[in-house]
């Protein structure tokens, strides 16, 4: 019996040990809860919110790329091409696209030599005026894709196509030393990163240099020596012959038809048959 209140005293003991640490922890828990509690509930709340706050800008960041990108898609015109351009100039490749793209179709329209509606059923022909403002427009774009590059690789596709342009438009005008000027450009940039590019621009800057050489245009012969007797100087124009005049001839006399006799009075008898 001893030794059964001894085990019974003792667990009572360990129990009651175990409600002090328990109601200890509690009083701790409240104590923090009330001290540091509020600060770290802002704390979650603001993660929450900011977490939040991430995804909403997310989401709207790739709703504002798409639209940017159906917009460049769909858009033919040079003048609303700049527009794009302008709207979405921070959202990749976009503006950079754009001008390029109202560039290059000023440019084709200089070659046709006349504009295209947006349905492709009127055309209207360009004027020496007209076709001056696309050149000067298109050099403008073409050299606003240029100031903008900043040597990565990323931008050197834009940028090359951009010295083309440009290229192409200073062969326009008339000013060929400029347009390889552009060319060795396209090539040094190319050079690093897309050397089928630069290969290309070497090429064409060589066939630009071709354009400034004076072109000899043969000369025509000389006219080949008189024959022997004749005056020199034009030849007096030669003698009319006289045509002999053609008569009508009388008609031929035509043989008189001659009627056919008269009938008989007494028709003749038939002799009788035996």
């Amino acid at each position: 019996m001893p030794m059964a209140r001894n085990e019974e005293r003792k667990r009572l003991a360990e129990v009651h040990t175990t409600d002090l640490n328990e109601g200890k922890l509690n009083e701790d828990f409240v104590t923090w809860l009330k001290t540091k509690g509020p600060t770290w509930l802002l704390i979650i709340v603001a993660f929450i919110v900011a977490y939040l706050v991430m995804i909403r800008w997310q989401q709207q960041e790739a709703r504002a790329r798409d639209e940017a990108w159906m917009e460049l898609m769909t858009t033919t015109q040079p003048a609303s091409l700049e527009d794009v351009a302008r709207r979405h100039a921070g959202v990749d490749a976009v503006a950079d696209l754009a001008r390029l793209n109202a560039a290059d179709s000023l440019l084709l329209d200089v070659q046709r030599g006349r504009t295209i509606s947006d349905d492709g059923q009127e055309t209207t022909a360009l004027d020496d005026e007209t076709r001056a403002a696309h050149l000067s427009q298109a050099q403008r774009l073409y050299s606003e894709v240029i100031a903008d590059d900043d040597g990565l690789k990323a931008r050197t596709l834009a940028t090359v196509s951009a010295l083309n342009g440009l290229a192409a438009v200073l062969e326009s005008q008339g000013d060929i030393t400029g347009a390889i000027d552009a060319y060795k450009r396209a090539e040094q940039r190319a050079a690093d990163w897309i050397p089928a590019l630069a290969q290309q621009a070497a090429a064409r800057a060589a066939t630009a240099t071709a354009l400034t050489e004076d072109v000899a245009f043969a000369t025509a012969p000389p006219p080949p020596p008189l024959p022997a007797g004749l005056p020199a100087g034009p030849l007096p124009p030669l003698p009319t012959p006289d045509q002999p005049t053609l008569q009508s001839s009388p008609p031929a006399a035509t043989a008189p038809t001659k009627a056919p006799p008269p009938p008989s009075e007494h028709p003749t008898s038939e002799p009788d048959t035996p």
